[in-house]
Order: C-alpha cells, then structure tokens, then sequence
C-alpha cells in the first residue's frame, strides 16, 4: 500500500511540475501524450475511449466530447458542445458527389421561325434523382425548396439574306407556363453566324412544379432559319428548404 501511495505521488508531482503527462513516452509533446504499445501491431487496449452517455450531460465547456448511444431519437455518434448546443461530428462524407446538384441537358430546338419554341432536353443525371423526372423537354422537380438554376445554350444561322437586320433571340425559364427567368442575345446581319446565351437565377421550386426553356427569334427581315447546336443544360442546386 506504501509502495502504491508512493507511486501515485510520483505521478501527481510530474503532472503539477510540468503540466504534462505523458503515457508510454518519458518525453510528452503534448500536455496529453499517448503512445500505442505498438505503431505497426496495436492491441485492443490502445487507443482512447471517450465517455458513452445515453443522454447528454450537464456541458461544463466548449469542446465537452461525449459518444451518443441508444439515445431515443438521436443517432449514435460523437458529440460536442459549441457553448451553446450538441453537435453532432460529421461521420461520413464523400467528396466523389454531390447530392444537392441536378443537371439535365439535351440538344436543339422544337422548331425555327419567329414563334415561341422549346428547348429541348431529355437526359437527367443527379447522384439522388428521386422525384425528378424530364419528359417531353419537361422538368418535372422532385423536392420542395430554394434553388439556384443555371441554364446555357448556343444557336447558329446558316441561312443569310441581304440587307437583313440583326437578330435578337429571347430565352425564357418558365415555371408551370409562367416566366420566371428571361434574358435575349443577338446575330448580327451576316450570312453564317452563332452566339451563345447564360442565365441564373434564385427560384423557389415546390415539388412537382414543371420547368421549360423557350427560344423566340424576332426583329429580323429576311431569313428566320436557326438551329441549336452544342449541348442545351439546366442545372439546378438546391440551397435549402
């Protein structure tokens, strides 16, 4: 028992004198040193096991780190008070997709002219596409909530007549036939030409709303012959509910 109370003393004077402790190691970097028993063959015993609580204690601190089992409703894992709440670590998270982003895409218009037509699309790819659907260069969304939508698309004219004057197209994001989105680009007069459009914007989207893409050619003389070209895309990234 001498032996022991002596020992522990030992101990408690190293901690006090240095403010360090250092556990299979005589030189602690660290106020908490930890060394396993072995790098290359650790055993069971190595390692530190933080407290399992089923529910969360009274929090002395920012930083309190507890692991959460069986609790009622709350998954298992490790937690920490900010100060103020419990957060929960991040367990898993897998840089390879991102499961907020839907982009679909297509190519061409319905038709040429000077009256309203569609934009064409007909592949969806999202890592979750769940509710999400594109039929008939329809877009039908999956989940309720704020969205920034990004659409891009080009056009060319092959077809020239003299004297003809510039060419503006007007794109339109229409959400259930309404515009919610708009902007136009222009070609100049010249025989063969192409241009390319951009436009974003925040939308709230519900779930089952449907989205189109339109293009209308207007103020032209002569030739209204147009056509897409490259690759039609609309990409939508849900921010939050």
């Amino acid at each position: 028992m001498k032996k022991n109370a002596i020992i522990l003393g030992a101990i408690l004077a190293s901690i006090f004198s240095f403010a360090q402790v250092g556990i299979r190691t005589v030189v602690p970097s660290a106020s908490l040193h930890l060394e396993p028993t072995s790098i290359s063959s650790p055993t069971g015993m190595d390692g530190i096991l933080i407290p399992r609580v089923k529910v969360f204690p009274a929090a002395q601190a920012k930083g309190h780190t507890v692991f959460l089992s069986q609790h009622g409703t709350l998954p298992d894992g490790f937690y920490y008070w900010d100060g103020t709440d419990w957060v929960s670590f991040i367990s898993n998270f897998n840089r390879l997709y991102d499961d907020a982003i839907y982009v679909v895409t297509g190519s061409g218009y319905s038709a040429s002219g000077n009256t309203e037509n569609n934009v064409l699309f007909s592949t969806l790819k999202a890592y979750d596409p769940t509710g999400f659907s594109v039929s008939g260069n329809q877009i039908t969304v999956g989940k309720s909530g704020t969205y920034l939508v990004s659409f891009n698309s080009a056009l060319k004219k092959t077809v020239g007549t003299v004297n003809e004057n510039r060419a503006i197209y007007t794109y339109r994001i229409k959400k259930n036939g309404t515009t919610v989105l708009t902007t136009s680009n222009s070609l100049t007069n010249e025989g063969t030409t192409a241009t390319s459009v951009a436009l974003s914007g925040i939308l709230t989207l519900a779930q089952n709303d449907v989205v189109i893409v339109t293009i209308q050619k207007t103020t032209e003389t002569g030739s209204t012959v147009y056509t897409g070209y490259g690759t039609n895309c609309i990409t939508m990234t849900y921010l939050n509910d």
